[in-house]
């Protein structure tokens, strides 16, 4: 019963942003470019073929609900007729990190933000190892069957916003009833690590985990390359070392595990009300808006004294130390997502997945790098 009536609200949530998957002709034949949409902002929508409007959560049972419906009610339908103008589809989307404590067989939605089935996750979240992924299994199954039976086989999208690491079972099962699977393939290193680390490394030595060992892996498991978009970060992490980085000029090297230095000025002490075991704190988030508009960078490929820029050729990313405070931030700038989207076209997965559009230069440096990328399939990466 619960899962019916979480199903009817899925539908309904579907209902609401109308034809969102209408076909659209040539739509699924080029490289998808997904866009995740935190809040209102000025959308470039010729540069992407899919919006993933985030989030909704299921906090107070089986019904997703907004943080602010009335908000959320009035920018899903601007944000759908907007699209639909420029034969964009649009997909709510359920959980993120914070909104995926009561996620069990009973709960998701439209694109499914689990973090993570059979891991934990936020740190609160309800974790059953033996059955959650066979019960998201079950989930994908009878939300496609219901979907399918109130708008036509395969009119709606069903995608999952996935972990760096693959189930350990059942993914060529979901492969046959998802539309994509989004490796959240970002977060890989942080203030958490032993070490200095890329946040989103395309490559990393054997043994570490990057973009290319996250794919191959998905691969491996069962989920056909065309089915696989690649997760790119617009923003990025700082962490504080313990030595001078530029006398080496390597990005492994030792930090202060745990302590995380202030991020931008959007970065304020947060305590998550969905989990108060866990304590508040800071981020340390960079938004790259926020590297140009605080002078980190002079531009987007130049730092500002005291910072130095630093072009790690392992993991193809870039890295700033200011050599004063110790800080050090990886990041990702319009080279590396060059890079990132050049192989994702020429593994022939089925495009990028970027969190989040409101992250970008006001230039859209980063969301054109990615464009551009996509536009020259023959490059060589």
């Amino acid at each position: 019963m619960i899962l019916n009536l979480f199903l009817g609200a899925v539908i309904g949530v579907a209902s609401l942003v109308g034809a969102a998957n209408a076909v659209i002709s040539g739509a699924d034949k080029k490289p998808v470019v997904i866009g995740y949409y935190p809040n209102l902002t000025k959308i470039d929508f010729s540069k992407f073929t899919h919006i993933h409007y985030a989030f909704a959560i299921m906090a107070n049972g089986p019904v997703p609900v907004w943080g602010n419906p009335q908000k959320a009610n009035a920018q899903l339908t601007k944000l759908v007729t907007m699209a639909h103008k420029h034969k964009v589809k649009v997909l709510p989307s359920i959980g993120g990190w914070t909104g995926s404590i009561t996620f069990r067989y009973k709960t998701d939605g439209i694109d499914i933000d689990w973090e993570y089935p059979g891991r934990q996750g936020e740190g609160c979240n309800e974790v059953n190892e033996e059955h959650d992924v066979k019960n998201f299994l079950t989930l994908l199954k009878e939300l496609r069957q219901a979907m399918d039976g109130e708008f036509g086989v395969g009119k709606k999208e069903i995608s999952a916003a996935v972990y760096i690491h693959p189930f350990n079972s059942s993914v060529p099962e979901m492969a046959k009833i998802l539309d994509r699977a989004n490796i959240m393939t970002y977060d890989i290193n942080g203030p958490w690590s032993l070490r200095t680390g890329a946040n989103a490394p395309l490559y990393a030595p054997r043994g570490q985990d990057s973009v290319d060992s996250s794919v191959n892996a998905w691969i491996e498991a069962g989920m056909p390359r065309h089915k696989i978009a690649v997760g790119l970060a617009l923003y990025g992490r700082s962490a504080i070392a313990k030595v001078n980085m530029l006398r080496t000029k390597k990005i492994n090297q030792n930090q202060v595990q745990g302590q995380i230095s202030q991020g931008d000025k959007t970065d304020v002490f947060f305590q998550s009300s969905f989990c108060p075991l866990i304590p508040g704190g800071l981020s340390g988030t960079w938004r790259f808006h926020s590297l140009l508009s605080q002078h980190v960078l002079k531009s987007p490929l130049e730092a500002n004294k005291p910072w130095a820029r630093v072009w790690d050729a392992v993991t193809s990313t870039p890295w700033l130390f200011n050599s004063k405070t110790k800080i050090f931030i990886s990041y990702d700038d319009p080279r590396s997502l060059a890079l990132k989207t050049c192989y994702a076209l020429q593994k022939n997965l089925a495009g990028v997945m970027i969190w989040s559009i409101d992250q970008d230069s006001k230039g859209n440096d980063l969301l054109n790098a990615i464009h551009n990328s996509i536009k020259t399939t023959n490059a060589s990466c």
